[in-house]
């Protein structure tokens, strides 16, 4: 397999022409998570949560990422901060934030495997468009 994914964690930040996704308490997913991107043809920046993990990182790296990943049960404050942003998914929650936002899901590999298929779903059109240029 390629080696095709930059995990970042506080305080670091990557600066890279290649998207990026951000999880937020998604420790028990991330062997799942990195070893499904490798198989990707493009490189990837994972934003992955730590101890030393401060909202000023996990804000900056937010607007760097595509899509955000995040386990409820790992940090209320981040939980309540970002549950209504856009892109954000969210798993493990005690409570319904159906009306903040409509991300739900039961397993954030299926998240995963969603943006990748529509991402690459977008470089294949891109790169079609290429063609007729």
């Amino acid at each position: 397999m390629q080696e095709n994914v930059t995990v970042v964690t506080a305080p670091d930040i990557y600066y890279a022409n290649a998207p990026a996704m951000l999880c937020i308490g998604c420790d028990n997913y991330l062997e799942s998570i990195i070893d499904t991107i490798r198989r990707l043809p493009m490189p990837v920046t994972l934003y992955v949560t730590n101890e030393k993990t401060d909202l000023d990182w996990v804000s900056t790296v937010y607007y760097q990422s595509e899509i955000s990943i995040i386990n409820c049960a790992y940090n209320n404050f981040f939980t309540g901060f970002f549950i209504d942003k856009q892109q954000v998914y969210y798993y493990n929650n005690k409570q319904s934030y159906k009306r903040f936002n409509l991300n739900e899901v039961k397993d954030p590999m299926d998240t995963l495997v969603k943006w990748i298929t529509k991402w690459q779903e977008n470089t294949d059109h891109l790169e079609k468009k290429k063609d007729f240029i």
